[in-house]
């Protein structure tokens, strides 16, 4: 066989190192961004993703699947999350981390 219809070949048979696209955004506390390393993972289904926000509160991480999903951030010995979507196109989340009641909360802002 040939080497390009070999590789084309290869390319069409071997799956996509992730099957959904990008997520993305900034997570604010009291209007400020987040600092820098703070954990931020999301969940879908039994597939994860993990990433860190940078000096300016932004993350930025690929999920594995497509669909409902959990994003999470760790924040002290807490981890507030909020539910959001992955696409198969980038998909971006700014995200609002609130303390209620004692307890953190995030949502979209």
């Amino acid at each position: 066989m040939k080497p390009l219809p070999a590789l084309l070949l290869t390319l069409a048979l071997v799956p996509g190192a992730a099957t959904a696209g990008e997520i993305y955004g900034t997570i604010k506390e009291n209007g400020k961004p987040l600092k820098e390393g703070v954990k931020v993972a999301v969940a879908c289904g039994e597939k994860s993703a993990a990433a860190e926000t940078d000096k300016n509160g932004a993350y930025r991480l690929f999920a594995a699947d497509e669909g409902k999903c959990a994003l999470t951030v760790k924040v002290g010995g807490e981890s507030p999350s909020t539910v959001i979507h992955s696409y198969a196109d980038s998909a971006r989340y700014n995200l609002v981390l609130e303390k209620k009641d004692g307890k953190y909360t995030l949502r979209a802002e």
